[in-house]
Parts: structure tokens; C-alpha cells; sequence
């Protein structure tokens, strides 16, 4: 009965988010461990997303996850690469900045990330949503539309990528080709 009243996490569980952390380089576990547990930076400034409000995630796992549950105004999800990383006023760390776009093309971002947290956000910047948690598989999403480094010819170089990436045998490729093949991708001036 009070399983009712619990807010439901977006996110696996805390548990699993830690041991995929505990997979990490032993030097980079304890700074991420004794980061802050927090959706939102207590100290940030501007927008969601942006280099003085990054979004809080653990590790580069965790940007990859998290970007993977990320979908556009219009439902769909997006395709994204590691432009690189930063210095914010924010953090001690550098802050990862991710080139963006729904796989419809409609929406082209950037967004920020602080990777030293010991959980993902539950938070979505604006004009985005997460897909929750699947309960019924008890599990996130394994890959996603994109990788952690930096690509040129963004989004077209991305169906050969991601099958390195991921180890897939050509599928998750051809998916992405499909949707390169069905819209046209411009950078808005803002963008480039």
C-alpha cells in the first residue's frame, strides 16, 4: 500500500547506477561517488542544460543513458556526439558539451553536462522529455543514437559509428540511416 505514494524514478535504481559507476577507473569512482546527489546544481545559472547549469549524470555512461532516454517535443528521440570538454563556473570539473538533434530533425541543441554525481537527473531541459524506466524489462536503454567523442559530418558520419561504438552487427546502424535517409539535417545558424 505505501509503494502508492512512491515516486517512481526515471532512472534504474540507485543501486544499478552505482555499479555501473563501479565500473569506472578506481581514481575516477570517488570523485563521482562523493559528488552531489542532485537533479539540478544548487549553484547554477541559466538555462537547464547550458555550461553554468549542466545537468548533473554519473560518469560518461551516465551522459550516454541519459541522452538515450532524452526525446524532442515531437516524441522522438535524439542522435548526439561529444563535441568535448569545458570550463564552467560551476564546477571544479570539466563540463562535457553534446552536440544534438531529434532524429526527425526537428530540434538542434547543445547540452551541458557535469559527469562527477553519483545518479542521473530526473530533470529534462526545456523542450525535451525522459522516457521513464522500463519496469516490466527492469531495466534503461542499452545504447543509444550516439557516441562520447567527437564526430565530423554530424549526423551523417553516425550509422558507421555507432555499430563500432556498440558492437552491433549492422542493425542499430541501418536504423539510423533509415532516419538520415527520411528527413533532412540543416545546422541552424545558431548551431554551426
Amino acid at each position: 500500500m505505501f509503494n502508492l505514494f512512491k515516486k517512481k524514478s526515471l532512472h534504474e535504481p540507485l543501486n544499478l547506477q552505482i555499479a555501473d559507476v563501479k565500473k569506472y577507473d578506481p581514481i575516477i569512482i570517488d570523485s563521482i561517488l562523493k559528488g552531489i546527489d542532485c537533479d539540478y546544481l544548487p549553484k547554477g545559472e541559466g538555462p537547464f542544460g547550458s555550461i553554468n547549469n549542466p545537468i548533473p549524470v554519473n560518469g560518461l555512461l551516465g551522459e550516454i543513458k541519459y541522452l538515450g532516454k532524452l526525446r524532442g517535443k515531437t516524441g522522438h528521440a535524439v542522435f548526439f556526439h561529444r563535441i568535448g570538454s569545458f570550463k564552467s563556473t560551476i564546477s571544479e570539473h570539466l563540463i562535457d558539451k553534446y552536440e544534438l538533434v531529434c532524429n526527425d530533425s526537428t530540434q538542434w541543441s547543445f547540452l551541458f553536462f557535469d559527469m562527477y554525481h553519483p545518479r542521473r537527473s530526473e530533470k529534462s531541459p526545456n523542450g525535451f522529455s525522459l522516457t521513464p524506466y522500463n519496469e516490466k524489462l527492469k531495466m534503461d536503454i542499452p545504447f543509444a543514437y550516439g557516441v562520447d567523442f567527437f564526430m565530423t559530418d554530424f549526423p551523417y558520419s553516425l550509422p558507421n559509428e555507432l555499430d563500432r561504438y556498440y558492437g552491433t552487427l549492422g542493425a542499430f546502424g541501418r536504423n539510423a540511416k533509415k532516419w538520415l535517409e527520411l528527413y533532412k539535417f540543416e545546422k541552424p545558424d545558431l548551431i554551426k
